[in-house]
């Protein structure tokens, strides 16, 4: 059972549909014509993807049979009716609010997979490994699979410092310029390497006609002109220094800053140390040139990929999805706001 949430823009060339399932069972045909506003909000890292669901209740069933049972799930699809429904996931209820008048219950729930043994914290030593082995023996512990391709990082010493799992190795993935996030109701733990996420095709090109709205931040004094990562060389027993210079050819472009950030780690060593301050270079580059555009619904735009901007001048490029809001409505339709990061500047003639 699917239901429709038309807007009379796109009525007439697609109709928005989505399914809810309550503890594996459907729901749609029950809260269909209840449904405000749903929002699914897909996040490229560091935060639970989410999933809120507004409902008028002029009669009172959500404060009785209807109330949400503790550690209830949902399952989300969406999409087009006609074509198959992008499955977005299951989450846990994790919020419930209700308001009056008029009578209106949002719920708001988080994805499966960041809760439970995902959530408790922890504090461990680990020695003398690399970031596969490390990803690997915290999939295993959750009971999830690993994919994605790692390249060899050897790691000396690591200490989990009273964290989550997913935000430990989440952390430690950020310095080496991995990305690692959990999916598939909490069966798979993905990485994937931020530069090739960049360097990846683009599944979607607009113009600023196919946008409903857009804004852009440039920040243009941003771009450090050096990242140094100290570390200390048991060797020469003493604190050494790893460095890596802005790339004009990176997202950032050239230096904006005569400012070097310079970051003490425990790194392990000086392939360590220059691969955390290439991380961080790349990091802060891409960071430099965001945009926020609203548009037509389409579930293939989700975080992590990347997107065509063309004819905004010097701000034409491809773009990084960093975070994308699903949302459906009964004034609106089906419409997706995303957050953007410039992953490559226009060819040359083509902005």
């Amino acid at each position: 059972m699917e239901a429709a949430m038309m807007d009379s823009r796109i009525q007439d060339v697609a109709t928005p549909v989505f399914e809810l399932a309550y503890n594996g069972q459907s729901i749609t045909a029950d809260i269909a014509r209840y449904a405000l506003n749903i929002s699914y909000t897909d996040h490229l890292s560091g935060e639970s993807d989410e999933l809120e669901v507004e409902l008028e209740d002029s009669d009172g069933r959500w404060l009785n049979g209807w109330y949400p049972d503790k550690g209830a799930t949902l399952d989300f699809k969406l999409g087009y009716r006609g074509a198959a429904l992008a499955a977005l996931g299951s989450f846990d209820i994790d919020e419930v609010e209700y308001s009056a008048p008029p009578s209106v219950v949002r719920i708001r729930a988080l994805a499966t997979g960041v809760q439970h043994p995902l959530r408790t914290r922890q504090g461990q030593a680990y020695d003398k490994l690399t970031l596969q082995d490390l990803a690997q023996r915290i999939a295993r512990r959750n009971g999830m699979t690993l994919q994605g391709k790692i390249d060899g990082v050897d790691i000396d010493r690591l200490t989990q410092y009273h964290e989550t799992d997913l935000a430990f190795l989440q952390r430690v993935a950020s310095h080496y310029g991995y990305i690692c996030k959990v999916i598939d109701n909490n069966r798979k733990l993905v990485f994937w390497k931020r530069g090739d996420l960049i360097d990846s095709a683009s599944v979607k090109r607009f113009t600023p006609a196919d946008l409903i709205s857009w804004r852009a931040r440039d920040q243009l004094s941003q771009v450090p002109s050096a990242v140094e990562v100290s570390y200390h060389d048991p060797n020469k027993r003493a604190l050494q220094t790893a460095r890596a210079a802005a790339d004009a050819r990176a997202p950032g472009g050239k230096a904006s800053s005569a400012d070097v950030v310079k970051l003490t780690r425990k790194s392990g060593g000086k392939l360590q140390a220059e691969l955390q301050a290439k991380a961080e270079m790349e990091k802060r580059q891409l960071a430099r040139t965001s945009m926020f555009i609203t548009v037509d619904g389409a579930p293939q735009l989700a975080a992590g990929r990347n997107v065509d901007l063309a004819g905004f001048g010097k701000l034409s490029g491809r773009y990084l999805i960093e975070q994308a809001r699903h949302r459906l409505s009964r004034q609106e339709g089906y419409l997706c706001e995303l957050e953007l990061k410039r992953a490559a500047p226009a060819d040359k003639g083509a902005a």
